[in-house]
């Protein structure tokens, strides 16, 4: 390296520096620095521009303002945790010269260490980009500092760049910010295709959305394949018998609570599907088009579904707690491979079954052997399992029409106070995933009391 070489001219610089003494190489700035301390930076400013001039560097532009609402993230060995404090006080000048000088010949006549000057980016932006940084207008996941609170002691008044900057400036945060989430979405789409992270989780959270927005038909993509690996690796632990499908059917009146009931249900199994080690996950789908938004889900609740929003066939497939198949969709058919599927209508199985596309004349007890519990909402829970339904001997009596007759029909076990109903579906849950064999999982009746606290198990 040629140690002869010229250094560069700057013609503008950045000093970025703590307001104590001690960083400060000159006890000229005693009295300003206090001053700064106080709120007042113009005397700080003054005398910086007084050093460089009596070494004949001119200044064309001058700017300060305090930074004492920052924070950083730091990490705290005793909580084991990264905690937000707030930095250290410090200045940010900004100046422009007449003429260029080196770094060394700029940190001698300041009387500050050369690390504390930063060179501005090159380019015709790089000014540009540092008068928005002393408000941080370009980072919006920073303190917004005022333009007032900006003192200029050479050049254009400072609250006049900004208001006539800002709308440029912020068109700077989003190419910024476009930066920034186009570095993220590669970390984003790997959390996806791990499993930990959902389509709700990143509509709920604001830092994923953000990148979501800047890349929505990557991320789609990414959450595609996790559900289709999803619906394979179901398939797999259903074919080696690691589980059965749960089915359940809730009846009720209009306004009697059914899908508020069957939402706490689903958060009441995801938190016992956790101590499993599995998040699961839940879609809750339309009348119509009723699999268009399905991608895999461990839970589907059809709400208030229509019994012709699918075929007699498709019913079956989807029903049957020993297989997955592809079930009709409008765009691509898709693998009705949810592990638990929760069914809600004012009408009950037989009625709404009978509604099915294609059906002319089906045995509707193929249906009923499907179900493991019809909950009818009442004033109690009234729970019903199927039972084989043998058909009654005829009698000599002449009947001018043939009664229907169903293979399966519903047979009813109880009426249970919520609690309690809860608990028998659940432990059927359990059963049918066989978590029960392999260790021992949270207690439903304790669970379900946890929950309504006010509900005494008897």
């Amino acid at each position: 390296m040629n140690k002869n070489k010229k250094e560069a001219n700057l013609t503008a610089i950045m000093v970025v520096q703590q307001l104590e003494e001690e960083h400060w190489l000159s006890s000229d700035y005693k009295t300003p620095l206090q001053q700064a301390k106080e709120g007042n930076c113009r005397p700080l400013l003054e005398m910086i521009i007084e050093k460089l001039e009596e070494q004949d560097i001119l200044v064309k532009e001058a700017y300060i303002i305090k930074h004492d609402k920052d924070k950083v993230s730091t990490w705290n060995p005793v909580e084991m945790k990264n905690i937000i404090e707030t930095k250290v006080e410090h200045v940010h000048v900004l100046l422009k010269f007449e003429k260029g000088a080196s770094l060394n010949k700029l940190a001698l006549a300041i009387q500050v260490e050369p690390q504390y000057l930063e060179k501005l980016k090159s380019g015709r932006y790089g000014y540009d980009n540092c008068l928005a940084y002393l408000c941080h207008c370009k980072d919006e996941n920073k303190h917004q500092y005022q333009p007032e609170e900006v003192t200029t002691v050479r050049g254009e008044d400072y609250t006049s760049i900004y208001h006539r900057s800002m709308e440029t400036w912020t068109k700077g945060r989003a190419t910024k910010k476009a930066k920034e989430t186009a570095l993220s979405v590669d970390w984003l789409i790997e959390k996806i295709l791990s499993g930990e992270v959902t389509k709700s989780n990143i509509l709920l959270t604001n830092e994923y959305y953000a990148i979501y927005g800047q890349h929505k038909r990557k991320i789609n993509e990414a959450l595609d394949t996790a559900g289709e690996r999803k619906s394979y690796q179901t398939i797999a632990d259903l074919e080696a018998g690691n589980f059965k499908k749960t089915i359940l059917f809730i009846t009720a009146e209009s306004g009697v609570g059914k899908t508020r009931y069957s939402k706490k249900l689903i958060t009441l199994l995801q938190q016992i599907a956790l101590k499993q080690g599995q998040k699961w996950d839940y879609c809750v789908t339309a009348s119509t088009n009723a699999f268009d938004e399905y991608n895999g889900q461990e839970i589907l609740f059809l709400d208030d579904i229509k019994g012709d929003s699918l075929t007699v066939s498709d019913w079956l497939k989807l029903l049957d707690p020993h297989m997955i198949s592809p079930i009709s969709a409008r765009y691509h058919n898709k693998m009705g491979s949810a592990k638990i599927i929760i069914i809600t209508n004012t009408k009950e199985p037989i009625s709404f079954f009978e509604q099915a596309k294609g059906n002319m004349g089906e045995d509707l007890g193929q249906f009923v052997r499907r179900i493991d519990y019809l909950i009818q909402i009442e004033d109690k829970f009234h729970l019903s399992i199927p039972i084989k339904h043998i058909p009654q001997k005829p009698n000599n009596e002449v009947l001018w029409y043939e009664p229907r007759h169903y293979s399966f029909k519903f047979s009813k076990i109880g009426e249970y106070d919520k609690n309690i109903a809860t608990n028998k579906l659940v432990k059927q849950v359990i059963r049918n995933m066989q978590w029960n064999k392999y260790k021992k999982v949270i207690n439903a009746s304790d669970q379900t009391t946890n929950d309504n606290p006010n509900t005494q198990q008897k």
